[in-house]
């Protein structure tokens, strides 16, 4: 494979990283052959030493797919960074996807909590039928804004606790683009 063989090829597998880091990226390419042509090694050589492009272009978008999320905070960007360090090999099929469906499902359950809690008073009302008297109405207004209030302290804290699991994934993808890597 020739200079422009690979560069082509690692370009038209980088095109959903933006167009400027896309070319620091290929310039800095370019700068290996440079070097390499200059230390007297011919190009065939500098490719094999630099490696296979589709393994750099997936290891790249990873790279790139965990900054933004980072950077960008939301369920998409995250699912990106996840699915373009599981393209990276099967061993990342199981030690990713997995603890990431399995941390979604939990969280997914717990969001559940403040809908049941608000949920609840309204189905007891509509299967039990409204209070008849004075004191079951208060027993429902009381009992309604008791689940209203655990309902919002449960929301806030998961709130938190969502922001944690987000920054407890981007570090798990690093690790893991780290030990794909051999680093």
């Amino acid at each position: 494979m020739s200079k422009n063989q690979f560069l082509n090829e690692l370009e038209s597998l980088l095109k959903e990283i933006p167009e400027s880091e896309r070319q620091d990226i290929l310039r800095d390419y370019e700068e290996h052959f440079q070097i390499g042509l200059e230390s007297g090694k011919d190009e065939a050589e500098i490719v094999a030493s630099l490696g296979n492009p589709k393994i750099i272009a997936k290891e790249l978008r990873a790279d790139f797919h965990i900054s933004n999320a980072k950077e960008n905070k939301s369920i998409g960007n995250i699912s990106r960074a996840t699915y373009s360090i599981i393209g990276l090999g099967f061993f990342n099929l199981v030690f990713v996807l997995g603890p990431f469906l399995g941390l979604i499902g939990v969280m997914i359950g717990l969001y559940t909590i403040p809908i049941a809690l608000v949920a609840s008073p309204i189905l007891l009302v509509i299967f039990n039928g409204f209070p008849a008297n004075f004191v079951e109405i208060l027993q429902m207004i009381f009992l309604t804004l008791t689940m209203l209030g655990l309902a919002t302290l449960i929301t806030i804290g998961l709130i938190y606790l969502t922001q944690g699991v987000y920054f407890l994934i981007l570090k798990y993808l690093k690790f893991n683009l780290a030990i794909v890597r051999g680093k």
